[in-house]
């Protein structure tokens, strides 16, 4: 009797906070079947899961989850910015959408290891987190794929996105190191990172990577708009 009303009170409460709170698309707040869901349109609209024609040197192959517009951009700005962990469950759930999809599986098919694109320390301690390392680190240890930091940051270098591709490369030069102790010789190492745009951090980090003995070096971003035109 007591189990019956108990659940009949679960019920209750469950119902009460789907009709408060509904489960709402995170990009266009459209109500979902499940919290943090992607609806169809923007899954259509977002969720790219193809590879970079022109992959920087020495990078091999450059994959994206999500084209980095739409809700994408606000996302991960929050996140990145407004340190609005919130927005970290949106993210993940549109990682875990993917996690089996046989474009993934098939580009991370060679890879040792993983390793995230680094923030300088004082970035880090302000920020209080990697954001890279927030989103992508359960979903590469979920896909039996060891996820290590390999790098650090030795230049506290400003934000990117207003600095053209010659000038990303030039700010970069002696922006990484490899972490003291690291063995990757002959490994097939996979940078991840939040945003792919011009590819001069990725490359700067896979410079470093190759000079260490990896054999093959991959990219995949959470984002991406491949130069695209919008």
């Amino acid at each position: 009797m007591l189990e019956n009303i108990s659940n009949i009170l679960k019920f209750v409460q469950t119902t009460l906070i789907y009709i408060v709170y509904p489960p709402i698309c995170p990009v266009c707040e459209e109500i979902v079947d499940e919290r943090h869901q992607l609806c169809e349109s923007c899954a259509k609209k977002i969720l790219k899961l193809d590879t970079e024609k022109n992959p920087p040197a020495p990078i091999s192959g450059v994959m994206r989850i999500t084209k980095y517009r739409n809700g994408t951009r606000r996302l991960l700005r929050a996140l990145k910015f407004d340190s609005n962990i919130n927005v970290l469950a949106a993210l993940q759930s549109i990682l875990y959408g993917v996690i089996s999809r046989p474009e993934i599986e098939n580009f991370l098919a060679n890879v040792n290891f993983a390793t995230f694109v680094p923030l300088h320390e004082k970035r880090l301690k302000k920020r209080g987190y990697n954001q890279t390392e927030l989103i992508f680190k359960d979903w590469l240890l979920a896909q039996n794929l060891p996820a290590e930091n390999l790098l650090l940051r030795t230049k506290n270098t400003p934000h990117l996105y207003s600095y053209n591709p010659a000038e990303r490369k030039e700010i970069l030069k002696g922006a990484f190191s490899l972490i003291e102790g690291v063995d990757i010789a002959g490994k097939n190492i996979l940078i991840v990172d939040d945003i792919f745009t011009t590819g001069a951090t990725s490359a700067a980090c896979a410079e470093i990577l190759k000079s260490a003995g990896a054999a093959k070096i991959f990219m995949l971003a959470f984002a991406s708009d491949f130069g695209e035109v919008v």
